[in-house]
């Protein structure tokens, strides 16, 4: 006859399948967090491609390319033509061209539309691959010309099947200015100003400016207490405040003919210390575009004729100014902390690359699967 005073008895599980049961579940979220992490990473594949083409821009010696919400408009107009086409081409389903569909758009190119262009790409892989097909084909030539400094892209997604669709153009005053080439915050209060230039018409026309050869910078649109300095491609300047927080920036262009552009671009301050976000990796590509191989079916690209502008010379950066320019009473080093990006890429073929994030998913699962099945054991 059993004793146990009428209380139930309670089936208790050890202590080692607890843990087992425990990091059964660590896994399982380890293996949510890093998919999660991978699709965030693709999330908005047309700002990862501008990302990844400005910074393949920045690498080759060039200023990045500003957004342009009116060229987006028009790429992505294309965009969604190609899908209901099923496949490439440069003229609509409605035999535009894609001047035709920029001007549309009320994009004020130099003499009405002819400072633009237009590449297109689709496959079933991502904005990394898509970079890597315009780098090893003409459309490079495209992407890396100087005269353009807006973009606007087009995506498109067909049941796995990707369009991306990339316009390029140049507007009469317009000049974007980059801080800190594009990050989009830094812990440091001395920043640095990466400035374009009108390659495009370098003249100017009537009341448009031409190619900058002076400019001054302000942390208000007042530029009046602000004097001339020579133009550079990359200058020093301290921000209004060392305190966290939203800056803005405003750069005034100023041709041989005193005609002028103002441009403006903001950054985020964090706190010292508070690491930025990560910039977007770089690719592995080659050091110079390869030949493309004979017989390979491209895509045509429909070349522009510009208006007559001089040869781009690359820029030779100078050195440094002993201190940065901006509000009097602050001390500040002369060039910002962050980290400018590297002049060569590595010398590493893509097909190469191991898609490590993918390889510690699969590891992952394999060891929680095989956790699971020995908690399950232990408690039978």
């Amino acid at each position: 006859m059993r004793r146990d005073g009428g209380r139930r008895q309670v089936s208790r599980v050890p202590a080692a399948s607890r843990r087992l049961s425990v990091l059964f579940w660590v896994l399982l979220f380890a293996i949510f967090a890093g998919q999660q992490a991978t699709v965030s990473a693709q999330e908005d594949p047309v700002r990862y491609l501008q990302d990844l083409l400005n910074q393949a821009r920045l690498n080759e010696g060039l200023a990045p390319l500003g957004h342009s919400t009116l060229l987006a408009q028009a790429a992505q107009r294309h965009a969604d033509d190609l899908v209901a086409l099923g496949h490439l081409t440069h003229e609509g389903s409605d035999g535009s061209t894609y001047q035709q569909r920029i001007r549309e758009a009320r994009y004020q190119a130099w003499d009405d539309g002819l400072a633009v262009n237009e590449v297109i790409w689709t496959g079933l892989g991502s904005a990394e691959d898509a970079l890597i097909w315009f780098y090893t084909n003409p459309d490079w030539a495209v992407l890396t010309d100087p005269q353009y400094r807006e973009v606007g892209i087009g995506y498109a997604d067909d049941n796995g099947v990707h369009y991306f669709v990339v316009t390029l153009g140049a507007r009469p005053g317009v000049l974007p200015v980059f801080i800190n080439d594009g990050f989009g915050s830094t812990d440091s209060p001395v920043v640095a100003l990466r400035l374009t230039n009108e390659e495009a018409v370098p003249f100017g026309d009537v009341a448009w400016i031409g190619k900058a050869i002076e400019i001054r910078i302000s942390n208000t649109p007042d530029f009046d207490a602000q004097s001339w300095q020579p133009w550079e491609p990359l200058v020093p300047w301290a921000l209004s405040s060392e305190e966290p927080g939203n800056y803005a920036v405003y750069v005034e262009f100023r041709d041989g003919a005193d005609r002028t552009a103002i441009a403006e671009a903001t950054i985020h301050l964090v706190p010292p210390g508070e690491s930025p976000p990560t910039p977007t990796p770089f690719l592995n590509l080659p050091s110079a575009p390869p030949e493309p191989t004979p017989g390979a079916v491209q895509p045509t690209v429909e070349s522009t004729p510009l208006l007559p502008s001089t040869t781009a010379t690359p820029e030779v950066e100078g050195t440094p100014t002993p201190t940065a320019p901006g509000p009097a009473g602050g001390t500040f080093t002369p060039y910002p902390t962050w980290t400018p990006l590297p002049t060569e890429l590595p010398l590493v073929a893509e097909e190469e690359r191991t898609d490590w994030p993918l390889l510690l998913i699969i590891l992952l699962q394999g060891a929680a699967l095989l956790l699971g099945a020995a908690a399950f054991l232990k408690r039978h």
